[in-house]
């Protein structure tokens, strides 16, 4: 039997889809069995809002690590002279 289509194959990571899949279709309340649009369901109703959330999350906790750093370095501002060079 010829079972060069099975060179790459990894099982782990296709057991994984097929998880994967699973708990998109148990997320989208679906019992039909189609597993159509699945994906698509996902990113809007999710993964979107989830993405959403933790980028104002993340934009928070960069403000408040700026804000510590400012309390604890003294604002040292050297003024360096402009030099215009070819480039420029």
């Amino acid at each position: 039997m010829n079972t060069d289509y099975l060179n790459g194959w990894d099982a782990k990571k296709e057991q994984q889809k097929a998880d994967f899949m699973e708990h998109m279709y148990q997320c989208s309340g679906r019992t039909n069995g189609l597993f159509t649009g699945l994906w698509h369901d996902f990113c809007l109703n999710e993964a979107g809002p989830t993405c959403r959330d933790q980028y104002f999350e993340k934009l928070r906790a960069i403000r408040h690590f700026q804000t510590l750093e400012l309390q604890q370095k003294p604002a040292t501002i050297r003024r360096e002279e402009f030099v215009p060079t070819l480039h420029d």
